[in-house]
C-alpha cells in the first residue's frame, strides 16, 4: 500500500470517528412522560418542544426535559414512605400550634407552558423547579391553608375537607407560578410531639367527658320527657272516661222523654190508683 493510501485510510477513520462521535452527541432521547425544551446559543429557546424518543440535536443545543405525566412529590417522616429522609415539615393551625405533617401532592408540567417555564426559570429543568422552588414554598402555602382550621380539625377532624381546599389552593398557584398543575395534594399523617400528643389527648378526653355529659343529659331528658307523655296520657284517659259516663248518664236521662213519663203514670193509675210522676226523679202519690 502507498503512503498516499495509507494516510487517506487514516483520515477516512478519523473523520468516521468523528463523525460517529458528533453523531453521538446530536442524538437525544426524550423518556417516556416527558418533553424536552430546546435552547439553541444562537437562537435561543425553540418554540417546538421535544417528544418523547430519539431525537437529533445540534451539538450547539441544549435540551431540558421536564414531566409532562403523573408524578409524586413525598415528603414523608420515613424514608420508607416514599421521601428520601425524615421530610415532614411543619404547618401553622388557627390555635396557634405548629404540628409536623407527612404530606405528598401528584403533579405535572403543563405541556403548553413549558417554554414559558423554561425561559421564566433560566433553564432550570422540571427536577430542578420541584427541588430547589417548589419545596421551599410549600410549608408557607399549606400553611395558609391550615391556619383556618384548630390542630384537633387537622388531627382527627374532616381531613378530606382540607386535602380538597390544599389541592385547589396549590393548583391555582403552582399553575400560574411553575406551569404546574396538581391533580391531588394531601396531609398523610401527622406527627404530634411529646408536648402536643398530651395536649391533644387532653382534648380528647374533655370532649368524651363532654359527650358522655350530654348523652347522659338526654337521657335524663327523655326519661322525663316519657314521664310527662304518659301522665299526660293517664290524665287523658280518665277524662275520657268521666267524659264517657256524662254522656252515657246524658243519654240514658234524654231517653226518659214526656211520653214515657206519662205512659208510666196512667200505668201506675191503674194498677195503684192516683199517681202523680214528675220528671225524671219520680214522686209518688197515692189516694
Amino acid at each position: 500500500m502507498s503512503n498516499k493510501g495509507f494516510v487517506g485510510g487514516i483520515i477516512l477513520a478519523i473523520v468516521l470517528i468523528v463523525g460517529a462521535i458528533c453523531l453521538g452527541l446530536s442524538v437525544e432521547k426524550i423518556p417516556v412522560g416527558y418533553e424536552g425544551v430546546v435552547y439553541s446559543m444562537n437562537k435561543g429557546v425553540q418554540d417546538e418542544t421535544l417528544s418523547q424518543g430519539w431525537h437529533l440535536v445540534a451539538p450547539t443545543k441544549k435540551v431540558k426535559e421536564f414531566t409532562i405525566s403523573n408524578e409524586q412529590l413525598i415528603l414523608t417522616k420515613d424514608k420508607r414512605d416514599g421521601s428520601e429522609g425524615d421530610e415532614a415539615f411543619n404547618v401553622s393551625t388557627a390555635d396557634n400550634a405548629s404540628i409536623s405533617i407527612s404530606f405528598q401532592m401528584s403533579y405535572r408540567f403543563k405541556s403548553e407552558d413549558l417554554v414559558a417555564t423554561y425561559k421564566r426559570f433560566k433553564g432550570m429543568n422540571g427536577e430542578d423547579i420541584i427541588n430547589k422552588r417548589v419545596k421551599t414554598v410549600l410549608k408557607s402555602k399549606i400553611s395558609e391553608i391550615t391556619t383556618d382550621y384548630s390542630m384537633m380539625d387537622i388531627y382527627s377532624g374532616n381531613r378530606s375537607e382540607i386535602n380538597n381546599k390544599i389541592t385547589e389552593y396549590l393548583n391555582k398557584e403552582f399553575s400560574k407560578t411553575y406551569g404546574i398543575e396538581v391533580m391531588d395534594a394531601s396531609i398523610v399523617d401527622v406527627h404530634p410531639d411529646e408536648q402536643l400528643q398530651k395536649t391533644i389527648t387532653d382534648r380528647v378526653t374533655a370532649l368524651q367527658k363532654k359527650q358522655q355529659a350530654e348523652a347522659e343529659q338526654e337521657t335524663v331528658r327523655v326519661e322525663a320527657e316519657t314521664k310527662k307523655i304518659k301522665a299526660q296520657a293517664d290524665a287523658d284517659a280518665m277524662l275520657i272516661a268521666a267524659q264517657a259516663e256524662a254522656d252515657a248518664y246524658r243519654i240514658k236521662s234524654a231517653e226518659i222523654t214526656e211520653a214515657l213519663l206519662r205512659k208510666w203514670e196512667l200505668d201506675a193509675r191503674m194498677e195503684h190508683g192516683w199517681v202523680e210522676i214528675m220528671g225524671a226523679n219520680t214522686i209518688v202519690t197515692k189516694e
